[in-house]
């Protein structure tokens, strides 16, 4: 196992990408945290390297992420709910880099909506209740209120790089909730 990891270490971020979007290696092929480096790395490269891509090699990255994400939860490394945050995290970092592209799903600024809308776990007027007295509330409202500002900030980081303002007016709600979360 440590070899195949060594082996992707190795390879530039198009070798890298184009390995993870081949779903190499299988799911079993690595340990959890492995997957989780391999998350890691394919993110810090893709990060650090994204300026001249051509929208083949977006395609592919984007794929690869796919992968990776989905080897790292089948592997146990991570859960569901922290690949939508790298996901969003990492679109966010993207798209303060390049210009959204809606070919590109890491790169779509309505795709980082699209995720935000299906994984937030209340509205912006159940976070404001919440959040105006939330160090009295029971623990599980503090992490749905804290999962829902992890959510937030990446999203909005989006759609102010991609937008500037002329975003979607429920998530300019979302803006004006999020000083008061947690």
């Amino acid at each position: 196992m440590k070899a195949r990891l060594d082996e992707l270490v190795q390879l530039d971020l198009r070798g890298l990408s184009e390995t993870l979007a081949a779903r190499t290696p299988g799911v079993s092929e690595l340990d959890p945290g492995q997957w989780l480096g391999v998350v890691e790395l394919l993110t810090m490269r893709l990060t650090g390297e994204c300026g001249g891509l051509s929208a083949e090699s977006w395609a592919t990255c984007s794929r690869a992420l796919a992968y990776a994400l989905e080897a790292a939860v089948a592997s146990g490394s991570i859960d569901h709910h922290e690949t939508v945050i790298r996901r969003l995290n990492l679109s966010a970092a993207l798209l303060q880099r390049v210009p959204p592209n809606v070919e590109i799903d890491i790169l779509d600024p309505n795709r980082v909506a699209e995720i935000f809308f299906r994984e937030i776990s209340m509205s912006t007027e159940e976070a404001r209740d919440l959040s105006t007295d939330w160090r009295s509330r029971d623990i599980a409202d503090i992490r749905r209120l804290r999962i829902a500002k992890g959510l937030v900030w990446p999203t909005l980081l989006a759609m102010h790089a991609a937008f500037e303002d002329e975003f979607d007016p429920r998530l300019k709600a979302w803006e004006m909730v999020y000083p008061s979360l947690p």
